[in-house]
């Protein structure tokens, strides 16, 4: 994916949440299992001293979703979704086909690790450090 996609801020922006992020989990189909264990083995690798990882099952469905914990419900709520289905609007979308999509995001959490994300000052990219603005992302679209 080329940096000046539309889709290529929220494809980083996804891979950032799960490679930094303890408190998600993800629903995938079946077929990405091999990838998403591939993904945490990685994790661990790069992440020596990280000590929770996300959890994931497989579903049915045609979609990736993404989910977190809430601090204060226990909770988990949508946060990501991967898929051609216009989710809620504080979602991150990635409007693609699941299949193109999941394979973004699995090149971008790899390519962050190389990178050095995330303990790494900056290597997130371009305004990673800053909050997610999802109308922004999806204005790009249209």
């Amino acid at each position: 994916m080329r940096i000046d996609d539309p889709l290529w801020p929220v494809v980083r922006e996804t891979s950032r949440q799960i490679l930094r992020s303890g408190d998600l989990h993800l629903e995938l189909p079946i077929e990405f299992k091999k990838e998403m264990e591939g993904l945490l083995l990685e994790m661990s690798d790069y992440q020596p001293a990280k000590i929770v990882y996300p959890s994931f099952n497989t579903t049915l469905r045609d979609d990736v979703r993404i989910y977190q914990r809430g601090q204060e419900s226990g909770a988990f709520h949508l946060i990501g979704y991967i898929g051609m289905l216009e989710p809620e609007p504080g979602v991150r979308w990635i409007k693609m086909p699941m299949h193109q999509g999941w394979k973004e995001v699995i090149s971008a959490c790899h390519d962050l690790h190389v990178a050095g994300y995330p303990g790494c000052i900056g290597c997130g990219g371009p305004n990673s450090e800053l909050p997610w603005d999802e109308s922004k992302s999806r204005s790009r679209l249209h």
